[in-house]
């Protein structure tokens, strides 16, 4: 075999090696986490998109979302819960630290999880829809506020 043969093999060895070892590097099994803590709102979604995303990229065995949340707006929860039960990867809801809560918002962001789990003295409920900003100016009649009732 020629010298320049052997340099061509091996540098083809070395490519094979080298982007097999990445590839191990990448499909290692690691979980996702991100933190919510606080209202639920458009940012968040943002968040949780890019997190989803990232977790997908990455291959990671799961996307864990610990939360802590007095509750939100209901066009944010309802794209997170919509981002989460069509990401291809298992999205767990943690409802952690000890005191954290999953009130309104959260509650139904709990329940869209692949898993929900919770850690020891947390709560959840409180899952009724208010009236925040404008909406609060012009009292809603008995029947809309049945009918958002019903919608949650």
């Amino acid at each position: 075999m020629t010298k320049i043969r052997r340099i061509v093999l091996f540098l083809a060895v070395l490519l094979l090696a080298s982007s097999h070892a990445v590839g191990m590097m990448a499909a290692s099994p690691h979980v996702n986490v991100l933190t919510i803590k606080g209202t639920i709102n458009p940012v968040l979604v943002d968040y949780v998109k890019r997190g989803i995303e990232e977790a997908e990229d990455s291959h990671a065995e799961a996307l864990i979302i610990q939360l802590d949340t007095p509750g939100g707006l209901d066009t944010a929860m309802r794209d997170i819960i919509q981002l989460m039960v069509n990401a291809r990867v298992p999205v767990v809801v943690y409802v952690a630290p000890s005191g954290a809560r999953a009130a309104s918002a959260g509650v139904f962001i709990t329940m869209a999880a692949h898993v929900a789990v919770m850690a020891p003295n947390t709560a959840i409920g409180a899952a009724h829809p208010v009236s925040s900003g404008e909406e609060r100016e012009t009292p809603m009649s008995e029947t809309m506020q049945e009918k958002g009732l019903n919608d949650a």
